[in-house]
């Protein structure tokens, strides 16, 4: 079981949330499909009790630098997290901010209706080498960009355009491989 990936993703989701809503000390909720979590945590896939009991023993969700974490598994089959207030609070005050991040939020803040080629150019300034693909029709979105080599971060930004307005997810690997 890889317990640093899961306090990995739930730090980055956590600072996404600050860059684009703000900071506050509060109880922080996450909600992962079950597969989802057992990819975070490289584990065979199982049932949610089975899961949420994994997670529940040894105790190894309970002292992170996130502080002690609970998880619960919600009616339609999804894994709750949920992490105190001072898990927020490290987050803020000590996970610094991801440049491309700030950057491509940024990018969406101050344009809702952007096109594919000004998101490329954002991409492209942090790394040549990002990909950029259509994505299949029938599929929620447009167009998936993502850096193969991970650099400058892991995601796939999948992104929307629709009505005159744009609008992004990210998603791991994993995730991003279930859409399809």
């Amino acid at each position: 079981m890889d317990r640093n990936r899961v306090i990995e993703n739930l730090t980055e989701q956590i600072k996404e949330a600050q860059l684009k809503l703000g900071y506050a000390e509060e109880t922080i909720r996450l909600y992962f499909p079950v597969q989802s979590m057992c990819d975070l945590l490289r584990i065979e896939l199982r049932s949610g009790e089975e899961l949420v009991a994994l997670l529940k023993e040894g105790g190894e969700f309970e002292n992170t630098v996130l502080g002690s974490l609970s998880f619960a598994l919600c009616k339609d089959d999804r894994i709750e997290v949920c992490i105190p207030a001072s898990g927020a609070a490290h987050v803020h005050e000590q996970v610094s901010n991801p440049p491309f991040l700030e950057s491509i939020i940024e990018l969406f803040r101050r344009n809702h209706s952007l096109t594919i080629e000004e998101i490329c150019e954002c991409f492209a300034s942090f790394n040549a080498q990002y990909v950029c693909e259509k994505m299949e029709p029938g599929t929620d979105f447009d167009y998936v960009l993502y850096f193969p080599d991970h650099n400058p971060d892991a995601w796939y930004y999948c992104v929307k355009i629709e009505m005159g307005h744009t609008i992004y997810h990210r998603f791991t690997e994993a995730d991003y491989r279930l859409l399809l």
